[in-house]
């Protein structure tokens, strides 16, 4: 059987799916398919990850086409939601649809996660060249994937030296081996030889030096021997290359903050704002990164890059008053009192009687002319609330000071003071 004719069986016995946010273009596609042979009933569509789920739920897909960028997440996300499905399928074509050569260049790194790409734009005779090789690879594999295969179920059967001796006749079929190097540096991390993982996996790197597998092997294996500033490059490598996904995303600002980058938070919010979910979780991972690196910055002479976090936080993240609140009272802290008084206005409406709010706004009090009375009541209504927090205490002892109450009235506060925040002097 020739290939144009291994194609059309494909095409006739299997499911087949398109994704594209873009109805033009998920239509177009939905045409070329069936002009080559697919049949129409057997040819299903989607805008993004959420549709494409139902679909996966009622449906064995064989052949999906995938835009770069999805509603609700990227192809990549699709992939490994329908590799995690079919673990044992091994026809599954997985076609990544690109607009540039970046993202192109990203999908011939994506080895195993991403099976070929199409280049937009396209014709019904590139798509049809790139879908009978894609299909025939599958089905007639080449000598060195199947040697990967082989190598792969030795592995999962946990005969390394047999793993080891086919991958390494993998490498000698194939000029540009990465994906071989991937799985050597597998078995050698497995059996605890770092430095030997290590090698393999920059060895990889050297044939493509965005190759996605061995750039989250040499992530894992500098995470776990707890060298962060190594593991940190590493993975922002990857955040810069391939799309966000908020899982990882998370990980990276705790590690940009762990490894003090915080230059690179306005990078990482980029990514944030791109995603067309974001989850609580995130949402409070990014706010935290922002707060951080901006408290950091603004304290090392860098104001402006500070104050746009801060204005990034007040944007995205404004649900979570503590970190208004927090920005207001490092503001403060630093005298930049209009500054701080601008994000009043980010409290949502109805947070009046809420504690971040009331902080915050006696905190701004404070330092406008007000008479030490008022302070001292408005101090003292805060602490009858339970409400505890360093800056506002401070305030409220000096203002007693000052309206001349004795050392007995403010033994108690003193006192008070000195067991919550033993490091800070009232």
């Amino acid at each position: 059987m020739d290939k144009k004719e291994v194609f059309k069986k494909f095409l006739e016995e299997n499911e087949i799916l398109v994704v594209d946010k873009n109805p033009g273009s998920r239509n177009r596609l939905l045409k070329i398919v069936c002009d080559l042979g697919a049949k129409r009933h057997m040819v299903h569509t989607a805008s993004g990850l959420v549709e494409a789920t139902n679909v996966l739920q009622e449906k064995k897909i064989s052949l999906v086409l995938s835009d770069y960028m999805v509603a609700g997440g990227s192809g990549f996300d699709l992939f490994k939601m329908l590799r995690e499905q079919q673990p044992n399928n091994k026809k599954l074509c997985l076609v990544l649809v690109t607009s540039n050569i970046s993202q192109t260049a990203v999908a011939k790194a994506a080895e195993e996660d991403v099976d070929s790409f199409i280049i937009k734009p396209y014709t019904l005779q590139s798509i049809q060249e790139n879908l009978i090789s894609t299909v025939v690879a599958k089905i007639q594999p080449t000598e060195y994937l199947l040697k990967i295969e082989e190598g792969k179920k030795f592995i999962q059967a946990g005969d390394l030296d047999n793993a080891t001796n086919v991958l390494k006749e993998a490498m000698a079929l194939n000029t540009k081996p990465a994906l071989a190097l991937f799985y050597i540096g597998q078995i050698e991390y497995m059996r605890k030889y770092t430095e030997e993982a290590k090698g393999s996996y920059q060895e990889g790197l050297s044939f493509n030096t965005i190759h996605f597998k061995c750039l989250v092997g040499l992530y894992e294996l500098f995470l776990r021997e707890m060298k962060f500033v190594e593991a940190y490059q590493v993975v922002k490598k990857i955040s810069k290359y391939f799309p966000a996904n908020p899982d990882r995303l998370s990980q990276i600002i705790r590690l940009a903050i762990q490894t003090k980058n915080y230059k690179d938070m306005q990078f990482y919010y980029e990514i944030f704002i791109s995603l067309e979910e974001r989850s609580s979780l995130l949402m409070n991972y990014m706010g935290a990164g922002l707060f951080v690196s901006g408290k950091f910055l603004l304290a090392n002479n860098d104001s402006p890059t500070a104050l746009q976090y801060f204005d990034n936080i007040a944007v995205s993240c404004s649900d979570f008053t503590k970190f208004t609140r927090a920005t207001i009272t490092i503001l403060v802290e630093h005298k930049r009192f209009d500054e701080a008084q601008k994000y009043m206005a980010r409290f949502p409406s109805g947070s009046k009687e809420d504690e971040d709010y009331i902080v915050s706004d006696y905190l701004l009090g404070s330092h406008s002319n007000v008479e030490p009375h008022v302070l001292v009541k408005k101090g003292l209504d805060l602490y009858n609330q339970k409400i505890r927090d360093v800056h506002c205490m401070k305030i409220l002892l000096k203002a007693m000071e000052q309206s001349g109450y004795k050392e007995e009235k403010l033994a108690k506060y003193r006192e008070e003071f000195a067991e919550l925040w033993p490091q800070r002097t009232a």
